[in-house]
């Protein structure tokens, strides 16, 4: 028995983490069974392209307990359903839901040829597979003696059979409005009403037009590095993909040659930003003629503010690449920087007057 803690300052640990400890376990399973209370879009869309990495990973059978009853955002939704589809359309599993009641547990039972031989169970909801993100301290528990491993095993069984449904067969038309993406993010904050109006009127005339690249011309990086090749381990050969709100983009030098544009190696290189939407982080220019632009703690930081306003508008699905047609059912196909006046603060606006 091993005990995982997240590990954050200032309490530290010399445990290992849930998510160090999950990627650990994968190559020695040929079957994952998880049974989760909530998941998010961007794990649920790890875990397909980690089936589809790996083929030593037979099986992986999902269940969901708390999003029947207290609902999905369509992404989460739209993830679930296309997840469901891979798995079931290879026959390598499949997605269900809790239906008569909400189970809030989060189990992760691992199984080879010789049957189920470790587990995981702990704080951790499916968002634990997804590197960064919310500042929630998790703690959880790895075993790997055999009783427990096939008792936990046999749960998730009882519970597939008796109390879920398979994601394809239950009807779903609510959702939920918000979409959580940067909410209670690490080195993220909310910024009320009042203030983004105030910096909007605070803009000053420096002003730069940040063009997105799409699919067509930029296939494995800016907005579609998660189409890149994944991160293969040397000592395991498990390959994790990239994260799919992992973005850095690629200025042109026609823009960044402007007077005023951020430069790299430079104090002002790391700088606030507010955006039009009301949130808070940091940026970071960095490369040959400050070509690359980020967000700083966290690549996906600035992909989960762009690439969430795309699916929020219904114009990207997750999983899907980011195109010429999808900024163009979005309405914008680059965001503007602008240096407010009286701060080293910027103002980005990604808005799409209607």
């Amino acid at each position: 028995m091993e005990f995982l803690h997240s590990n954050f300052l200032p309490m530290r640990t010399g445990n290992k983490n849930f998510l160090d400890k999950f990627y650990e376990l994968l190559p020695q399973a040929s079957l994952l069974n998880i049974a989760v209370g909530y998941v998010t879009c961007d794990s649920l869309v790890e875990l397909q392209k980690l089936m589809e990495y790996n083929n030593r990973i037979h099986t992986l059978n999902l269940i969901i307990g708390m999003h029947y009853l207290d609902l999905f955002t369509k992404t989460e939704y739209n993830a679930a359903v296309d997840l469901n589809e891979y798995l079931t359309n290879t026959e390598r599993g499949e997605v269900r839901l809790v239906t008569p009641f909400r189970y809030h547990g989060k189990l992760y039972s691992y199984s080879n040829l010789d049957g189920p031989f470790a587990g995981i169970i702990g704080s951790n909801n499916l968002s634990s597979i997804v590197e960064g993100g919310s500042r929630v301290y998790e703690s959880a528990i790895f075993f790997d003696e055999p009783k427990p491993a096939l008792e936990m095993h046999r749960f998730i069984e009882d519970l597939k059979k008796t109390s879920s449904d398979n994601i394809s067969t239950l009807e779903i038309k609510k959702f939920k409005e918000a979409n959580p993406l940067l909410e209670e993010h690490e080195f993220v904050k909310k910024i009320n009403t009042q203030m983004v109006r105030m910096c909007y009127y605070e803009r000053s005339h420096i002003s730069f037009d940040i063009p997105i690249k799409t699919y067509e011309v930029s296939p494995h990086s800016n907005l579609n590095v998660f189409f890149g090749k994944g991160r293969e381990s040397k000592t395991t050969g498990l390959i994790k993909p990239r994260h799919w709100y992992e973005v850095e983009l690629i200025v042109p030098k026609s823009v960044t040659s402007q007077p005023g544009y951020p430069q790299a190696k430079t104090e002002h290189a790391v700088f606030p930003v507010i955006t039009d939407d009301g949130w808070s982080f940091q940026c970071k220019v960095s490369g040959d003629y400050s070509k690359n632009f980020r967000s700083e703690g966290d690549l996906k930081i600035l992909g989960k503010w762009l690439k969430g306003r795309l699916e929020n508008a219904g114009a990207l699905k997750v999983g899907e690449p980011v195109t010429k047609e999808t900024l163009r059912k979005y309405g914008r196909d680059s965001f503007s920087l602008t240096k407010l006046s009286n701060t080293n603060g910027w103002f980005l606006d990604f808005g799409v007057r209607k």
